[in-house]
């Protein structure tokens, strides 16, 4: 662990993707500008959990190659229907339906639309599947949640994301398969306890979005990390690879935070920033059953 005066990372990492938004007009096709003449007709219908026309919904569709490589439109009407030109390529589709009982989210996402034709999708809530992601401790409380999805073609990739206050996320593919590997979806969510916190994680690949997520680790399956502060300073936690919302929190001296996290989600950092000073220890292979122990700041350890 070394001290460095590196400016904090953030914790999101995220994929800029530069592009015109062009909203759709009610009753009238949004026209996505290009300078390609060849262009169709997409119509996407939006379903509630009832299976009703709604107009609770924030649709994008991402170009990913072809001639609509660099548009990024997101429609919309309040009838449930909205339609879009677009030019002729390859588009990736997120849906997140709103507006249900319980306040959650049902995020549809289509990593595969080639739009050759005047095309019409259905986005139906009723499709998708809870995201059940919990500690074995049945008192701790949820604390937030994020969801990415990256998708790659032709050497091009989107990554799209929900970030969570409440574990009511529920999660559904749409349309045909992408080629295989090219679909690539993190999951984390985090947990208060009372004597310890909780880093929940999945990273799936393949060639379909997730329908649901189920992950109920019991204690023996978890790594536990415990990090001791000698100065006071804020603590940050999260999985080494993949975009991500970590956890962080205020240390105060002699005082220790425990961590119980997923080893499947791969290796840690953690950093610990106090009186300007950032000290690390990055890229840890924590394992189930075991206890590694971190001391901030070590030079006086």
């Amino acid at each position: 662990m070394n001290a460095s005066s590196l400016r904090r990372r953030g914790v999101l990492r995220t994929l800029t993707v530069a592009a015109a938004v062009v909203l759709g007009v009610a009753g009238t096709p949004a026209v996505a500008k290009s300078p390609q003449s060849e262009t169709y007709t997409l119509t996407i219908k939006h379903l509630d959990r009832a299976g009703h026309a709604t107009a609770a919904y924030e649709t994008t569709v991402t170009g990913l190659s072809g001639a609509g490589a660099d548009e990024v439109v997101r429609p919309h009407d309040a009838d449930g229907t909205t339609t879009v030109r677009l030019p002729r390529g390859r588009y990736v589709l997120d849906s997140a339906v709103t507006g249900s009982a319980d306040g959650g989210t049902d995020w549809i996402v289509q990593p595969r639309l080639d739009l050759d034709r005047d095309t019409t999708i259905t986005v139906d809530a009723r499709t998708a599947r809870p995201v059940d992601v919990r500690p074995p401790d049945h008192s701790a409380r949820f604390l937030h949640s994020a969801m990415f999805v990256k998708v790659t073609h032709d050497g091009a990739e989107r990554l799209l994301n929900r970030i969570e206050a409440a574990p009511t996320l529920r999660v559904a593919h749409l349309g045909p398969t992408a080629e295989w590997g090219s679909v690539k979806q993190w999951y984390d969510a985090y947990w208060e306890g009372a004597t310890a916190d909780y880093g929940l994680g999945r990273t799936v690949t393949g060639d379909r979005a997730l329908t649901g997520l189920t992950l109920r680790p019991t204690p023996k399956e978890l790594a536990t990390l415990q990090v001791r502060a000698t100065r006071a300073g804020s603590l940050d936690v999260q999985p080494t690879t993949g975009p991500t919302v970590g956890l962080s929190r205020q240390l105060t001296p002699s005082d220790t935070a425990t961590y119980l996290v997923t080893p499947e989600r791969g290796t840690w950092d953690v950093s610990y920033w106090a009186d300007g000073q950032r000290y690390s220890a990055n890229e840890l292979a924590l394992r189930a059953g075991l206890t590694t122990v971190l001391t901030f700041p070590d030079d006086e350890v």
